[in-house]
């Protein structure tokens, strides 16, 4: 139906030539069959299309043309084509019209009856791309082939400079940089040395967590080995390591690549303590791409994430001592503490 403002400007302008904007529907169902309705005024089959009214989205003014003109509901899925008219169309009645025509791709269940509701055509039907009615309205046959001509729906068209040019349905992904991922990482011994000790790690964001522990450590260990465990868990992105153990910071950014200059000894001759866990945290912190931070913050001062990892390291130390869990340790927490 000619949409009211449309009526009201006619008033004004006769039957001169309007641009108007518009949309049109390839309207496929699950069956793979596309609706076509036979108009009144040519007596040719064509797709379902209509005027935007003002301040209408196209979509939306689609979705509404194809249920008053066919009595069917349908989901716009993308834009197959945008082109305005190079010539304007005149109806039976004189009037003119020069359009922007927005041409969707639109899917719809099967087993919807086509009608004719609000009679502005003769009617309405199914039919396989293969199968058109005949006789086919040019649009309607350059829509078929542009969409099914080849494997299915195919890019979007528009023209540009006198030529068709083309766009991709889907966007490219779009590239944001890698966020800062926060861990807090705890070691416990509940006495130290050789008492029960605990481990974990607890990531900012989302709450995820770890733990482990024995039945014999150290509390040195036990950073350690949060550290290497929660560096194993994030292997990608950055990473900001926060923990109360200025030890752990010091094995594992400060002090570590001068004990590997010295072939893992240090400034004295000494051998370096715990060094099977230092030389894994090395080796995970230089092979991945992101990088890793590392930052202190005081130990039972109230920062949540810190009491978290705390809580959970001396928790699964008291299990492990008293027999409810099994102990859990890397092999290189292992290695360390032989010998203890």
């Amino acid at each position: 139906m000619t949409p009211e403002y449309i009526l009201e400007l006619r008033e004004k302008v006769g039957k001169k030539r309007l641009w108007v904007s518009a949309v049109e529907g390839m309207v496929q169902d699950k069956a793979g069959k596309v609706l076509l309705a036979k108009r009144k005024d040519d007596g040719l089959w064509s797709l379902i299309a209509g005027i935007i009214e003002p301040g209408e989205q196209p979509a939306d003014a689609l979705k509404r043309e194809v249920r008053e003109e066919a009595g069917v509901e349908c989901d716009p899925v993308f834009v197959a084509k945008i082109e305005s008219m190079e010539e304007s169309k005149a109806y039976p009645n004189g009037d003119e019209i020069l359009a922007l025509n927005i041409l969707f791709y639109c899917s719809a269940p099967s087993g919807q009856k086509a009608g004719c509701p609000d009679g502005e055509n003769e009617a309405a039907g199914w039919f396989y791309p293969s199968s058109l009615p005949s006789p086919l309205s040019p649009r309607a046959r350059e829509a078929v082939s542009l969409l099914f001509g080849g494997a299915g729906p195919g890019p979007a068209a528009f023209l540009c400079g006198g030529k068709t040019a083309w766009a991709s349905r889907k966007p490219p992904a779009a590239k944001t940089p890698p966020s800062l991922r926060k861990v807090s990482t705890d070691g416990s011994a509940l006495s130290n040395p050789q008492g029960p000790m605990g481990w974990a790690w607890v990531e900012h964001a989302t709450g995820e967590k770890a733990s482990g522990g024995c039945k014999k450590g150290t509390n040195q260990v036990g950073e350690l080995t949060a550290v290497l465990m929660a560096l194993r868990r994030f292997k990608e992105g950055d990473l900001l390591i926060e923990t109360d153990s200025r030890y752990a910071i010091g094995c594992s950014r400060d002090w570590v690549k001068s004990w590997k200059k010295r072939g893992w000894k240090k400034a004295d001759g000494s051998k370096v303590k715990n060094l099977p866990l230092v030389r894994a945290i090395e080796e995970e912190i230089s092979r991945r791409e992101g990088k890793v931070e590392f930052a202190w913050v005081k130990g039972h001062a109230g920062e949540a994430f810190n009491e978290a990892a705390d809580s959970l390291a001396s928790g699964y130390a008291r299990d492990v001592a008293g027999g409810k869990r099994e102990e859990k340790l890397p092999k290189e927490a292992e290695n360390s503490l032989k010998g203890m």
